[in-house]
């Protein structure tokens, strides 16, 4: 998934390339429509929102973007934004550029600038996962309706998992998210959602189950501290896309050079 000044600084983030690595990155392709062609010289950017991480894991990030762009005969160059709309914003303002954004953004942006789809990750075996409700061990509450008048903390107002769905339960309920909860913490990236809770900024977090789990494995004493107590989904997993401009052939090498990483060591 936007990239404020950190909250805490109590817990060190694993490297996105490690993060990206640890997951079963088999690819779902899919088909895609054509568009005009591109100068395969040029090193086209690859835009990634702080809601992934890119504390100490920049170098990570770009080294996939070149191994990437190399075999796929599409240079690429690392980019970082600070929120969903901003990546929304580079990928119309340069459609020949490739982003990984979440998949409510993507919904919108595919209708409104023809955002393409080049690939979709799958976690534990299937392209999908669940927005995850944290909070204390301790404390009585049991769901996400039970924080009314307290401290939510999210990642990005356009994060499907971190501020989407728990916006869309609210409202199925008959509640505005905004006047729910006596603060909305904008945190910046789900990890630092996680520890907004663990450090008393926060009573309640939204946060993406793949984060969770891969920060527990950090973290593992976490588990002591903080618990899962609702889960809302399952959605599609957040997809690599491709700015209209990008044409067809293009996108088949980049889904193929993806599939091809994932069956390696």
């Amino acid at each position: 998934m936007d990239n404020p000044q950190r909250i805490a600084n109590r817990h060190r983030p694993r490297p996105a390339w490690r993060l990206i690595s640890g997951m079963a990155l088999c690819l779902l392709l899919v088909s895609t429509q054509i568009h005009s062609g591109h100068d395969a010289r040029q090193a086209h950017p690859f835009i990634v929102s702080g809601v992934i991480l890119n504390s100490d894991a920049a170098s990570h990030i770009e080294d996939f973007a070149k191994l990437l762009g190399k075999a796929a005969g599409y240079p690429l160059r690392v980019r970082f934004v600070d929120s969903y709309n901003a990546l929304s914003t580079a990928l119309r303002e340069d459609p020949s550029a490739i982003g990984w954004t979440c998949g409510a953004a993507f919904v919108e942006d595919r209708i409104r600038d023809d955002q393409q789809l080049v690939s979709i990750p799958l976690f534990r075996g299937q392209p999908t996962y669940h927005s995850l409700i944290i909070t204390r061990r301790g404390r009585t509450e049991a769901s996400l309706l039970d924080f009314q008048g307290q401290i939510l903390a999210y990642s990005d107002g356009r994060s499907n998992s971190g501020y989407v769905v728990p916006a869309y339960q609210l409202k199925q309920a008959g509640f505005a998210i905004r006047n729910y909860f006596r603060l909305l913490l904008h945190t910046g990236n789900h990890e630092r959602s996680i520890e907004a809770v663990l450090n008393g900024l926060a009573d309640i977090a939204a946060v993406d189950e793949y984060v969770w789990v891969e920060y527990l494995k950090i973290h593992p004493g976490i588990a002591n501290e903080l618990h899962e107590i609702e889960r809302f989904g399952p959605f599609p997993f957040t997809p690599v896309v491709a700015g209209k401009a990008v044409d067809r052939h293009t996108l088949e090498r980049l889904q193929q050079t993806l599939s091809e990483l994932a069956q390696s060591p």
